[in-house]
């Protein structure tokens, strides 16, 4: 009986219409996502084809979400005809690591949301790692806190935001580097992007590392709980970012020069910068505010 519940419980870990084993085969390309992202995806595309789409704004819309619909593109662009499922990694502790794993191992073809190259690096013999889709000193971050820290939202320069409580998750490198050097007096550390929301709710910590939003307001909204920036300071994070694929994957190789192609088709074509200004990610609205490093 013990057996049976431990079979049980490994194939609900990772839910998607199938079980992970079932993800990769040679006739289709299986590209994966974490929970949230998947969720807020679901929102962004309705009814829409993500092949055709040209609009990366609206409901859902974040940089986590585009990216899913830049791969499709890129894909077709470089030549894919293949089907493509989108499946996802649940809720972990870790998710962002358990995503890099599950690609890494060949359980999936590839990731649909980048990763930075200080985390692909190590693993050059598991995974193709794309072109650049974010090159280095493209990724602003804004400090979020929650809409009713009063204390927070006033704060407006680097001494009064050192004296607050930043939380990240350890994984996070390059926004664990940025937070450190800025030389916070309490830096807290956890695990998921999802128990740091839940610390600033908690008023345990006050503020965030978050990408920009396309509201009008560049707040964001996580489970019911409402996110804003700290009004006229952000930072630049270190490093380029990039897709990948599994080398364990039938088609890996194949994708991988598919990705590639098309990836230098769309920017090319402006599309990838035009993705990421409608989701909010390369934000108008915050070009004038003080960078702190």
């Amino acid at each position: 009986m013990m057996r049976l519940f431990q079979r049980l419980l490994c194939a609900l870990t990772l839910t998607a219409a199938a079980t992970s084993t079932a993800w990769a085969n040679d006739k289709t390309i299986t590209i994966l996502t974490q929970q949230d992202v998947y969720n807020d995806y679901q929102k962004f595309i309705g009814q829409r084809d993500p092949l055709t789409l040209s609009n990366y704004g609206g409901p859902g819309s974040r940089r986590d979400v585009v990216e899913i619909v830049l791969v499709m593109q890129a894909l077709k662009a470089g030549g894919n005809d293949l089907p493509i499922k989108l499946v996802k990694v649940d809720n972990s502790s870790d998710s962002y690591n358990r995503y890099i794993k599950e690609i890494m191992t060949g359980n999936v073809t590839m990731g649909g949301n980048s990763a930075w190259q200080i985390d692909l690096k190590p693993l050059s013999d598991k995974v193709f790692v794309s072109e650049p889709v974010i090159r280095n000193g493209e990724f602003e971050a804004g400090f979020y806190t929650t809409a009713d820290n009063v204390e927070a939202r006033l704060t407006r320069t680097l001494p009064e935001l050192q004296k607050l409580t930043a939380v990240v998750a350890d994984s996070w490198k390059p926004d664990v580097a940025t937070l450190e050097s800025l030389k916070f007096s309490n830096l807290l550390k956890t695990q998921s992007w999802d128990s740091m929301v839940g610390m600033l709710v908690k008023k345990r910590a006050d503020v965030v590392l978050a990408p920009f939003q396309p509201t009008p307001d560049l707040s964001m909204d996580v489970g019911g709980k409402k996110l804003v920036p700290i009004t006229n300071v952000k930072v630049g994070l270190q490093g380029s970012r990039h897709f990948f694929v599994s080398r364990l994957d039938p088609n890996g190789a194949l994708v991988a020069k598919q990705l590639n192609i098309g990836l230098d088709r769309l920017r090319d074509k402006g599309i990838i910068e035009k993705a990421y200004r409608e989701s909010g990610f390369f934000n108008s609205a915050t070009k004038s505010w003080n960078r702190l490093n």
